[in-house]
């Protein structure tokens, strides 16, 4: 087996979390395993004129990661986001720096490291199988107790109204509301 393949064997289901309808790997545990394999391994921030991020106020931020492992670099860009996946136009410190850890924990998958998350992320989503969230599903899916408070929430978190929530919106708020849900089963336990 090739170190590739030895990498991409690993199974990181129990270490991912979703939120707005993706899933997430720990960077930690990413670099944890990561160095199991590869002690030699090296990553760094790929600067920017000075700058740990490229871009501006109109378009949105880039970062960039780069990962030396077993002889070979890989690197890898990640735009700074917010939790609708749309560009951040005046990130803080605090986004750019998660947005470096989720990029290094991406550049991890180019040797193969959760590899298979990222399958299809390219993929359009089919309109068909688009279904708005409702009151009903927010009482009896995910237990919520106050919809009408809970939908104002999500409602001034989005910047739109209930009713013009779209597929990206609505996994955004079923990602966060299932995270919920298993901390609520968990402590049930």
């Amino acid at each position: 087996m090739g170190k590739f393949e030895e990498v991409y064997a690993i199974n990181v289901n129990d270490k991912t979390e979703k939120k707005g309808g993706l899933t997430y790997l720990s960077w930690a545990f990413a670099w944890a395993e990561f160095k199991k394999i590869y002690e030699d391994a090296s990553y760094q921030v790929n600067p920017f004129d000075g700058s740990f991020c490229s871009g501006n106020g109109e378009m949105g931020y880039m970062v960039q990661t780069q990962v030396t492992a077993g002889g070979q670099t890989y690197e890898m860009w990640l735009p700074v986001m917010d939790m609708r996946h749309n560009a951040v136009l005046q990130p803080t410190m605090t986004e750019i720096n998660k947005t470096i850890m989720r990029c290094l924990t991406k550049n991890l998958a180019m040797f193969g490291l959760g590899l298979y998350i990222y399958a299809g992320e390219d993929l359009p989503e089919s309109p068909k199988n688009f279904e708005p969230i409702t009151e009903a599903e927010l009482r009896e899916v995910w237990g919520v107790q106050d919809v009408t408070k809970t939908v104002k929430w999500y409602e001034k978190q989005l910047g739109l109204p209930f009713g013009e929530w779209g597929a990206e919106e609505c996994d955004a708020v079923r990602g966060v509301l299932e995270e919920q849900k298993a901390k609520r089963e968990k402590k049930k336990e």
